[in-house]
Protein backbone atom coordinates (compact mmCIF):
# COMPACT_ATOMS: atom_id res chain seq x y z
CA UNK A 1 0.00 0.00 0.00
CA UNK A 2 3.02 2.52 0.57
CA UNK A 3 4.85 1.33 -2.00
CA UNK A 4 1.69 2.43 -3.84
CA UNK A 5 1.03 5.08 -2.28
CA UNK A 6 4.58 6.58 -3.04
CA UNK A 7 4.23 6.10 -6.73
CA UNK A 8 0.89 8.05 -7.49
CA UNK A 9 3.14 10.63 -5.44
CA UNK A 10 5.93 10.33 -7.64
CA UNK A 11 3.46 10.66 -10.78
CA UNK A 12 1.73 13.82 -9.77
CA UNK A 13 5.22 15.66 -9.20
CA UNK A 14 6.12 14.52 -12.83
CA UNK A 15 3.08 15.74 -14.39
CA UNK A 16 3.04 19.00 -12.21
CA UNK A 17 6.82 19.56 -13.47
CA UNK A 18 5.93 19.02 -17.22
CA UNK A 19 2.91 21.85 -16.36
CA UNK A 20 4.70 24.03 -15.04
CA UNK A 21 7.09 23.96 -18.17
CA UNK A 22 4.43 24.28 -20.75
CA UNK A 23 4.64 27.82 -22.17
CA UNK A 24 1.51 29.23 -23.30
CA UNK A 25 1.25 30.33 -27.08
CA UNK A 26 -0.50 33.32 -29.03
CA UNK A 27 -1.65 33.77 -32.58
CA UNK A 28 0.04 36.75 -34.37
CA UNK A 29 -2.18 37.57 -38.18
CA UNK A 30 -1.29 40.08 -40.88
CA UNK A 31 -4.57 41.01 -42.55
CA UNK A 32 -5.49 43.74 -44.92
CA UNK A 33 -6.90 44.37 -48.05
CA UNK A 34 -5.23 45.26 -51.35
CA UNK A 35 -7.56 47.75 -53.39
CA UNK A 36 -7.18 48.98 -56.72
CA UNK A 37 -7.48 52.76 -57.37
CA UNK A 38 -10.97 54.06 -57.42
CA UNK A 39 -11.83 57.05 -60.13
CA UNK A 40 -14.74 59.16 -60.51
CA UNK A 41 -15.50 61.34 -63.42
CA UNK A 42 -17.69 64.43 -63.79
CA UNK A 43 -18.06 66.96 -66.16
CA UNK A 44 -18.52 70.72 -65.42
CA UNK A 45 -22.35 71.85 -65.57
CA UNK A 46 -23.63 68.62 -64.87
CA UNK A 47 -22.37 67.19 -68.56
CA UNK A 48 -25.33 69.43 -70.09
CA UNK A 49 -24.27 71.32 -72.77
CA UNK A 50 -27.66 73.67 -73.54
CA UNK A 51 -28.43 75.32 -77.02
CA UNK A 52 -31.18 77.53 -75.39
CA UNK A 53 -34.09 77.98 -77.63
CA UNK A 54 -33.19 77.96 -81.83
CA UNK A 55 -35.34 79.69 -84.14
CA UNK A 56 -36.57 77.59 -86.95
CA UNK A 57 -35.82 80.45 -89.23
CA UNK A 58 -32.00 79.52 -88.80
CA UNK A 59 -32.69 76.30 -90.51
CA UNK A 60 -32.07 75.79 -94.09
CA UNK A 61 -33.76 73.98 -96.76
CA UNK A 62 -31.97 71.60 -98.57
CA UNK A 63 -28.80 71.83 -96.17
CA UNK A 64 -27.96 70.86 -92.66
CA UNK A 65 -27.30 73.81 -89.88
CA UNK A 66 -23.87 73.63 -87.78
CA UNK A 67 -24.38 74.83 -84.57
CA UNK A 68 -21.57 76.83 -82.70
CA UNK A 69 -18.99 74.40 -80.67
CA UNK A 70 -18.88 74.55 -77.25
CA UNK A 71 -16.67 73.16 -74.71
CA UNK A 72 -17.36 71.28 -71.42
CA UNK A 73 -14.46 70.20 -69.11
CA UNK A 74 -14.41 66.79 -68.21
CA UNK A 75 -11.88 66.05 -64.68
CA UNK A 76 -11.12 62.18 -63.38
CA UNK A 77 -10.04 62.17 -60.00
CA UNK A 78 -8.64 58.77 -58.29
CA UNK A 79 -8.27 58.39 -54.45
CA UNK A 80 -4.68 57.15 -55.85
CA UNK A 81 -2.40 57.29 -58.46
CA UNK A 82 -3.92 55.41 -60.92
CA UNK A 83 -3.23 54.85 -64.96
CA UNK A 84 -6.83 55.11 -67.00
CA UNK A 85 -8.41 54.99 -70.04
CA UNK A 86 -11.89 56.67 -71.51
CA UNK A 87 -14.34 55.32 -73.49
CA UNK A 88 -17.40 56.65 -74.83
CA UNK A 89 -20.75 55.10 -75.69
CA UNK A 90 -23.80 56.87 -77.73
CA UNK A 91 -27.15 56.44 -75.72
CA UNK A 92 -29.22 57.53 -78.69
CA UNK A 93 -27.13 55.60 -81.22
CA UNK A 94 -30.95 54.48 -82.73
CA UNK A 95 -31.22 58.17 -83.80
CA UNK A 96 -28.15 58.20 -85.70
CA UNK A 97 -28.58 60.47 -88.93
CA UNK A 98 -26.37 58.83 -91.56
CA UNK A 99 -23.71 61.38 -93.46
CA UNK A 100 -25.00 64.24 -91.22
CA UNK A 101 -21.51 64.57 -89.63
CA UNK A 102 -19.87 64.36 -92.88
CA UNK A 103 -19.80 68.44 -93.51
CA UNK A 104 -17.17 68.77 -90.50
CA UNK A 105 -15.31 66.33 -91.51
CA UNK A 106 -16.17 63.74 -89.28
CA UNK A 107 -17.46 60.27 -90.70
CA UNK A 108 -19.89 57.80 -89.39
CA UNK A 109 -17.59 56.28 -86.63
CA UNK A 110 -18.06 59.48 -84.86
CA UNK A 111 -21.46 61.15 -85.54
CA UNK A 112 -23.46 60.66 -82.36
CA UNK A 113 -27.22 60.42 -82.28
CA UNK A 114 -29.07 63.72 -80.99
CA UNK A 115 -32.72 62.09 -80.84
CA UNK A 116 -35.33 61.69 -82.46
CA UNK A 117 -39.14 63.92 -83.20
CA UNK A 118 -42.19 62.67 -84.46
CA UNK A 119 -40.50 60.08 -86.32
CA UNK A 120 -37.87 62.36 -87.40
CA UNK A 121 -34.40 62.34 -86.93
CA UNK A 122 -32.77 65.67 -85.73
CA UNK A 123 -29.19 65.65 -86.59
CA UNK A 124 -26.34 64.53 -85.08
CA UNK A 125 -22.90 65.84 -82.73
CA UNK A 126 -19.50 65.25 -82.42
CA UNK A 127 -17.10 65.18 -79.91
CA UNK A 128 -13.59 65.62 -79.71
CA UNK A 129 -10.70 66.67 -77.27
CA UNK A 130 -9.22 69.83 -77.01
CA UNK A 131 -5.74 70.51 -76.69
CA UNK A 132 -4.57 71.42 -73.31
CA UNK A 133 -5.40 68.32 -71.25
CA UNK A 134 -3.35 68.35 -67.66
CA UNK A 135 -2.64 65.36 -65.25
CA UNK A 136 -1.94 66.49 -61.53
CA UNK A 137 -1.28 69.78 -63.31
CA UNK A 138 0.98 69.09 -65.98
CA UNK A 139 0.55 69.31 -69.40
CA UNK A 140 0.10 65.84 -71.37
CA UNK A 141 -1.16 64.78 -75.09
CA UNK A 142 -3.53 62.74 -76.13
CA UNK A 143 -3.32 58.97 -77.35
CA UNK A 144 -5.97 56.65 -78.62
CA UNK A 145 -6.54 52.48 -79.03
CA UNK A 146 -8.29 50.48 -80.74
CA UNK A 147 -7.20 47.38 -79.13
CA UNK A 148 -8.07 48.17 -75.96
CA UNK A 149 -5.26 49.48 -74.60
CA UNK A 150 -2.81 46.79 -75.58
CA UNK A 151 -1.57 49.54 -78.09
CA UNK A 152 -1.68 52.98 -78.16
CA UNK A 153 -0.82 55.61 -81.11
CA UNK A 154 -0.69 60.13 -80.74
CA UNK A 155 -3.85 61.62 -81.16
CA UNK A 156 -7.15 61.87 -80.25
CA UNK A 157 -8.97 64.46 -81.27
CA UNK A 158 -12.61 63.03 -82.70
CA UNK A 159 -14.15 60.34 -79.81
CA UNK A 160 -15.48 57.78 -81.83
CA UNK A 161 -18.71 56.06 -80.03
CA UNK A 162 -17.58 52.44 -79.85
CA UNK A 163 -14.16 50.47 -79.58
CA UNK A 164 -11.74 53.12 -78.81
CA UNK A 165 -10.28 53.55 -75.41
CA UNK A 166 -8.65 57.83 -74.97
CA UNK A 167 -6.10 58.48 -72.78
CA UNK A 168 -3.76 60.91 -71.86
CA UNK A 169 0.09 60.81 -72.03
CA UNK A 170 3.11 62.42 -70.68
CA UNK A 171 6.13 61.41 -72.55
CA UNK A 172 3.53 60.93 -76.39
CA UNK A 173 3.78 56.67 -76.06
CA UNK A 174 2.27 55.37 -72.95
CA UNK A 175 -0.61 56.55 -70.82
CA UNK A 176 0.25 58.75 -67.78
CA UNK A 177 -0.17 58.00 -64.15
CA UNK A 178 -2.12 60.86 -62.21
CA UNK A 179 -4.47 61.02 -59.02
CA UNK A 180 -6.55 64.21 -61.55
CA UNK A 181 -7.08 64.35 -64.97
CA UNK A 182 -8.54 67.71 -66.47
CA UNK A 183 -9.77 67.52 -70.18
CA UNK A 184 -11.80 69.71 -71.77
CA UNK A 185 -14.39 68.28 -74.77
CA UNK A 186 -15.44 70.04 -77.55
CA UNK A 187 -19.27 69.48 -78.61
CA UNK A 188 -20.23 70.27 -82.39
CA UNK A 189 -24.06 69.47 -83.35
CA UNK A 190 -25.60 69.46 -86.70
CA UNK A 191 -29.04 69.79 -87.28
CA UNK A 192 -31.34 68.05 -90.32
CA UNK A 193 -32.35 69.88 -93.11
CA UNK A 194 -35.10 71.67 -92.34
CA UNK A 195 -37.85 69.76 -94.27
CA UNK A 196 -36.99 67.26 -92.61
CA UNK A 197 -37.83 68.25 -88.81
CA UNK A 198 -41.60 68.86 -87.55
CA UNK A 199 -41.43 72.30 -87.26
CA UNK A 200 -44.51 73.36 -86.51
CA UNK A 201 -43.87 71.65 -83.00
CA UNK A 202 -41.09 72.19 -80.75
CA UNK A 203 -38.00 69.91 -81.56
CA UNK A 204 -36.00 69.38 -78.78
CA UNK A 205 -32.08 68.57 -79.00
CA UNK A 206 -31.85 65.26 -77.09
CA UNK A 207 -27.78 63.84 -77.60
CA UNK A 208 -26.65 61.56 -74.92
CA UNK A 209 -23.60 59.75 -74.12
CA UNK A 210 -21.90 58.08 -71.56
CA UNK A 211 -18.32 58.86 -70.61
CA UNK A 212 -16.49 55.49 -68.80
CA UNK A 213 -13.44 54.73 -66.47
CA UNK A 214 -11.43 51.75 -67.73
CA UNK A 215 -8.61 50.99 -65.33
CA UNK A 216 -5.04 50.12 -67.19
Amino acid sequence: MKRLLHMLILVAAASAAAASHAAPSVELKVTGVIRPAACTPTLAGDGVVDYGNISSATLRQGQTTALPARQVVLTVSCNAAAKIALAVVDNRSSTRLAGITDGIKAGADYNFGLGMVAGKKVGGYVLSFESGATADGRGVSGLVSSDLGNSWNGGNSFIQHEGNYYTFSDNGTQPSVQKVLSAQIKVQPVLNKAEELPLTQDVALDGSATIEVKYL
